[in-house]
């Protein structure tokens, strides 16, 4: 049940990371008005001056591939951690080469993205592999039924 929990949203997410990567526009007007009368806000103060438009983009690459390290690690037995590091690298050399072929017109492909997108996924990763205790399995056995003592 676990398992099947995780692929679903693994399916999930990856549909909201092919939603957002793989269309023409990253947001619409309303969103990015939005975002940009926050940019400007704090702009105007020099406690916040340091948030960016790259910053905040760059930020939100990482965080965006955080699961996509994540999910394979959990779904993997656990020496596999290090597969999601590849899977995001994967993931992003395709969406990348995806928007320069098909979005050059409206989107552009950014060597930045592929080293931010691959941090977040080693982030995820790392975390499920190294921060995660060890998942225990019981036996097949001693899960189905409890063994009789012998006397």
């Amino acid at each position: 049940m676990r398992r099947a929990f995780l692929l679903l949203l693994t399916v999930v997410y990856l549909a909201g990371v092919a939603w957002m990567t793989l269309r023409p526009s990253v947001y619409g007007s309303g969103t990015s008005e939005l975002l940009w009368r926050a940019l400007d806000a704090f702009a105007r103060h020099d406690e916040t001056s340091w948030i960016t438009f790259a910053r905040v983009e760059a930020a939100a690459n990482v965080a965006m591939f955080v699961p996509m390290g994540m999910f394979p690690a959990l779904l993997l037995p656990k020496r596999f951690w290090w597969v999601g590091i590849v899977v995001g690298f994967a993931a992003t050399v395709g969406i990348e080469s995806y928007q320069a072929a098909y979005l050059s017109a409206t989107r552009f492909s950014d060597p930045q993205d592929l080293v931010m997108n691959t941090l977040g996924a080693a982030l995820g990763a790392a975390f499920v592999g190294l921060a995660l205790p060890r998942r225990r399995r019981r036996p097949a056995q001693s899960r189905s039924k409890a063994a009789a003592p012998v006397w």
